[in-house]
Parts: structure tokens; C-alpha cells; sequence
């Protein structure tokens, strides 16, 4: 295209100068003509015109020989420069192709994917020799290779001086030589002991901590020197073994926690499990311990994609239950603490105690972590233990009432003066009795709770007066601790629906021992506030305080804070726990605070209602 644009150009010259000629010329010989008048002057311009014409045509036959010899020169040289860059994109696209080919392959000997890898990239170095290693100090071990048969052997060991690796690590760089002989590293150890004539190497990092290098050499010099492009290809070939290596790190010590957890897990004697709750309210257990085949006769598989199967085993009468605290667990993100029972095809029933941790996931989903273990055994042992107890309560209550009875004729001397020996043995006697009765109604009470057949006569009434009653009725015992009740009421009109007697009784149970565990010429604390919605009765004393190690069981059967409570402050240890109870069937919750040398506040919350709601009984 350019030529013939030069050409057209010459050619729009040549006649352009001709005609410019041919004119000036001609105007030269007229002008010569007219002041002559002979055609010898006709001539002598007509010859003149035709040497300039010839002069013309030859410096512009010149000029486009050297113009086309120009642009041959650049034709070829464009040619040559397209060449040059195609065959430098063949060589990219050639080592994109390799590191593709090494990145993309798979083997689970991490030792044969790291030797096929170095196999791959010799071949694109036309370097035979190609090694993985690990250095330690000044210690070289070869820990993967490349190379012709009987040449190298893996996990040997060099001294590090002795490698040109120990260049490598030296520099910051890749470190590439491709003619050693003729270079100034030719008194280097390696060529003395190997004469390794082309050499490129890098440095590979693991976990951004220096581990070896990989390194590709031959016993032959290469024509040129190494490329951008090959000293590129091996930087990035170091950074992918060190990926590499990473990843098999990981793994490895992924299997290594899942095979120990594995072990641990089957030594349980239940089931540790993992359960999934999806954004679109799809249940699975994405892992479970071979305890799943003891309790539910199931395997892992067969509920790790949908609990179904699992779920399809809860007893009828527990599913609600079971469903109510996933439900909740859920939506607050608190612990899943549960007792259930299952059943399985041929009737037997299981009871399960179940206890999981949720954690809300990126994806929207809940994922517990938890287990669940076989406790039928022990509700076995509990029901013998309630049907002793109530059984032996019922049994003592009748001769105990006589005795009592008995005692109190004597004590109130219906039969004759006693002597005042006597007297003491009875007013004993009739002590021990009232402690007797108090242990076997707080049993019996405890006892109808558990079973649900306490009964309740729950109506919608002030709180206030009910609190005032059961101050009052205590007061005397407050006294003989020298202790005093104060009741203060922030809030005078609050109605709950409750049944007084039965919170006359909580109330009860926190005053006396709020009186008990304060030091003498102390005041109870009896506060009536309205707090969120709910009725709020505190009981603040100033007594010596829980200790940590007992809060925990503080609403438990029989729990004291240790045995010299019994002797010194008496009482059955059932107190709170009934009250507990108590405060759950009404609807309402009992808690405490407190603090060692500080003393205690025990709190009960009550929701409110208006005076016009309906009253409710419960069985």
C-alpha cells in the first residue's frame, strides 16, 4: 500500500515538474523569440527544455529506486517484528499452557503431583534435571525430583554450599545462569562437583516462611540467556509448589483433627452431632458419630442430607416439645437443653437428654453443635426414687399426725403435771415432730408438682395484699432471728393472676430464709415494682451470700450450701426448688443475685394482667 502510494506520488511529480517546465521554458524561448525573431531561439529553448525534462525524469527514476529499496527494507522489517511477536505470543500462550496443565493436575500422592509438575516444567526449560528442596540451615534434602534415571535419589541430602541454591537464596530474585563455564560463578562448588552448566532457580515460601527452592538445570550450556519469560514461568511455578505445599498442610492436619475427633466421638457414650437448620426451614445433621446407630438404630448417611428419619422416631407426646425448643433455640440463639424420649418400630422406648450450641452461618442457616446420650436408666432410677419417696411420705404422714397429736396432749399437760424433765423431753419431742411434718409436706408438695396433679386456683388479684399477708404471717419468725421485714411498694396497683396461697408459700420459703442467713439486727428488703410489662418482688438481705460453687444447684432437690447449714439454719433443702416449680406453673420466673459477704437478692416476675381477665385453673 505504501509503495503504491510512493509511485503514485513519482508519477504526479513527474508530470506536475514537466508541465512546470514545458511552461517556464516555453515562456523563456517566446520571450527570446520576440526580441530575436529567429527559430534558432526556438530551438535552443526546445533543447533546453528537453535536457531539463531528461535531468527530471533520471533524479525521479532515482528517487523511486532508493524509495522502493526503503521500503522493502521496512516491509521486511515489520515482516520480521510480526514474526518476533508471534512467536513471542506462541511462547506465552506455551508457558500459560504448562502452568495450566501443572495447576490443573490432580494426584493423591502430593509427592507425584509435585514430580509430574517438575517433569512438565523441565520439558518447557528443555532443562532435564528439575529438583524440589527443603533447607534447613545448611542442610540441603532433596525432597522431590526430575531427572534421568540413576542420577538422584529423593530425600537426599547436601550440604547447602554445595548447591547453587545457596545462590539462589542469596539473591531476592530468580537466579538464572546459562552459561557457567563462562561466567563468574565457574568457581562454584557445584560445577566443580557437578558440572552443571545452565542453571534457573527460585525460592519457594511456605505460609510466607522460607522452605527450599525449585531449581532446573542441565549439564549443557544454552545458546542464549534465559528469557524474561522463563525466569517469570519459574517464579510462578515456585509460588504454586508453595500453595501446594500448603494446602497438603491443611489437609493433612484436617484428616488428622477429623480422624481424632472420630476416635473421641466413638468413645462417647452417646451422639455428637452437628444439626442444620437452612434459610428455607430444611433440617439435616451434617455430621453425627457412630453413637447415632446405638440410640436411633440409623447411620450418618441416611440423615445428613434430611432429619427426617430421625425426627420420625421422637415419641408423639415429645415432638411438639422437641419442635417448640429447636424453634427457640433458634430464634435467640441460646442453648438447646432438652429431655425427650424416642421410640423405635418394635415399642421400645428411649429417653434422650439433648444439649447443643447454636451458631447463626453467612448463608442465613443455624448449625448446633452438640450430643445427646442415653439417660433411660437414670429416669428409671428417678421414678423409683419419686414413687419411694411419695410412697414413704404418704406412709409416715398418718403415724405421724398421731404421734403429733399424742405429744401435744402431753405437752399441754391434759393428762397431769409433768415433771420438768418431762416437760423439756416433750417440748423436744413435739420440736422434732413439726420438723418431721414440715420435711413430709414439702415432699408431698414436691411430689404432686413433678406428677402435674398440684392443683392451682389461679385469679386475676392485686399483688400487693397478697405480698402484705405474707409479711405479716412471717414477722414472728423474723423475730427470733432478731431480724425485720421492710416493705416497700413502688407500685401499688399491679394485678396478676396467681394463686395467693401458692405465692403466700414462695414467699414464705424466701422470707424465712432471708431471716435465717442475716446477721441479727438486720432489715429484710421486701421491694413491689413494675418492671417491662411485669410485676417485680425482690427480697434483699444483707447475709453472708452465695458462694459460686453452690449457685448452680441453688433450685435443686435437698440443696444446701453445705452440711452446717442444715444444723444451724434447719430446713429440708426443698424450699426453692418447690418455689421454682410454683413460680412456673403461675406463669411467672424466680431468680437471684448475689455476691459472697455481700448477701442476696432472690426476685420474682409476674406477667401483669387487667382486673377484667378471666381467671384460669390448673390441674
Amino acid at each position: 500500500m505504501i509503495i503504491q502510494r510512493v509511485s503514485s506520488t513519482s508519477n504526479f511529480i513527474t508530470w506536475f515538474g514537466s508541465l512546470l517546465l514545458l511552461t517556464f521554458f516555453g515562456w523563456l524561448g517566446w520571450q527570446d523569440y520576440q526580441q530575436h525573431q529567429t527559430t534558432d531561439v526556438l530551438q535552443k529553448w526546445a533543447l533546453a527544455f528537453l535536457v531539463s525534462e531528461l535531468l527530471l525524469l533520471l533524479l525521479l527514476s532515482d528517487m523511486q529506486r532508493v524509495t522502493r529499496r526503503l521500503m522493502r527494507e521496512l516491509q521486511q522489517s515489520q515482516e520480521l517484528k510480526q514474526q518476533r511477536e508471534t512467536q513471542q505470543n506462541k511462547q506465552y500462550q506455551q508457558a500459560l499452557s504448562t502452568l495450566n496443565n501443572i495447576a490443573a493436575s490432580f494426584n493423591p500422592d502430593w509427592r507425584e503431583q509435585l514430580r509430574q509438575a517438575l517433569l512438565v516444567a523441565a520439558d518447557y526449560l528443555h532443562l532435564p534435571i528439575a529438583i524440589l528442596s527443603k533447607i534447613d540451615g545448611d542442610d540441603y534434602q532433596v525432597i522431590v525430583h526430575s531427572a534421568p534415571a540413576g542420577l538422584l535419589q529423593d530425600d537426599s541430602h547436601f550440604e547447602l554450599g554445595q548447591t547453587y541454591c545457596s545462590l539462589t537464596l542469596a539473591g531476592n530474585s530468580v537466579f538464572a545462569v546459562h552459561h557457567m563455564s563462562d561466567s563468574k560463578y565457574a568457581s562454584h562448588p557445584c560445577f566443580s562437583a557437578f558440572a552443571l552448566e545452565s542453571y534457573i532457580g527460585a525460592a519457594v515460601q511456605v505460609e510466607g516462611v522460607p522452605f527450599g527452592t525449585i531449581s532446573f538445570s542441565s549439564a549443557k550450556p544454552r545458546a542464549r540467556p534465559f528469557s524474561q519469560l522463563e525466569r517469570d514461568f519459574v517464579s510462578l511455578l515456585a509460588r504454586w509448589v508453595g500453595s501446594n505445599i500448603e494446602r497438603r498442610r491443611y489437609l493433612e492436619a484436617q484428616i488428622e483433627v477429623a480422624e481424632r475427633l472420630k476416635k473421641i466421638s466413638s468413645q462417647l457414650p452417646g451422639m455428637v452431632f452437628q444439626f442444620r437448620q437452612t434459610a428455607d426451614g430444611k433440617f439435616s445433621f451434617p455430621y453425627c458419630s457412630e453413637g447415632i446407630r446405638t440410640l436411633f438404630h440409623l447411620t450418618a448417611e441416611q440423615v445428613k442430607q434430611d432429619a427426617s428419619p430421625l425426627f420420625a422416631l421422637v415419641h408423639p407426646d415429645d415432638q411438639d416439645l422437641v419442635q417448640q425448643g429447636i424453634h427457640q433455640s433458634a430464634e435467640t440463639l441460646s442453648l438447646w437443653k432438652q429431655d425427650h424420649r424416642i421410640q423405635h418400630s418394635d415399642g421400645e422406648i428411649v429417653w434422650l437428654a439433648g444439649r447443643a450450641v447454636p451458631e447463626s452461618q453467612p448463608d442465613g442457616s443455624i448449625l448446633w453443635h452438640g450430643f445427646v446420650s442415653d439417660i433411660t436408666e437414670r429416669k428409671k432410677i428417678e421414678r423409683l426414687k419419686d414413687e419411694f419417696v411419695s410412697t414413704v411420705s404418704h406412709e409416715l404422714r398418718t403415724p405421724l399426725t398421731a404421734i403429733s397429736g399424742a405429744i401435744g396432749l402431753l405437752h399441754g399437760q391434759v393428762f397431769g403435771q409433768l415433771p420438768a424433765q418431762a416437760m423439756q423431753m416433750a417440748e423436744l419431742a413435739q420440736a422434732n415432730v413439726k420438723k418431721l411434718q414440715l420435711l413430709i409436706n414439702d415432699l408431698l408438695d414436691m411430689d404432686k408438682l413433678i406428677a402435674g396433679k398440684m392443683q392451682f386456683d389461679m385469679q386475676p388479684q392485686p399483688l400487693l395484699p397478697v405480698i402484705e399477708t405474707a409479711v405479716r404471717d412471717n414477722q414472728s419468725y423474723a423475730q427470733q432471728y432478731q431480724v425485720r421485714y421492710r416493705l416497700q411498694a413502688d407500685a401499688t396497683d399491679l394485678w396478676v393472676n396467681v394463686d395467693s396461697m401458692r405465692l403466700q408459700q414462695v414467699m414464705t420459703n424466701l422470707l424465712s430464709n432471708a431471716a435465717k442467713f442475716s446477721p441479727a439486727g438486720a432489715d429484710v428488703d421486701i421491694l413491689v415494682q413494675c418492671q417491662q410489662q411485669q410485676a417485680l418482688v425482690r427480697v434483699i438481705d444483707k447475709g453472708c451470700g452465695i458462694s459460686d460453687e453452690f449457685k448452680k444447684d441453688i433450685f435443686s432437690h435437698f440443696s444446701q450450701a453445705d452440711s452446717s447449714d442444715s444444723k444451724s439454719k434447719g430446713g429440708t433443702g426443698l424450699g426453692l426448688a418447690i418455689s421454682k416449680q410454683l413460680m412456673t406453673r403461675m406463669h411467672g420466673s424466680i431468680g437471684f443475685h448475689s455476691e459472697v459477704g455481700n448477701g442476696s437478692e432472690f426476685y420474682l416476675l409476674l406477667p401483669l394482667v387487667s382486673e377484667t381477665e378471666p381467671s384460669e385453673v390448673k390441674l
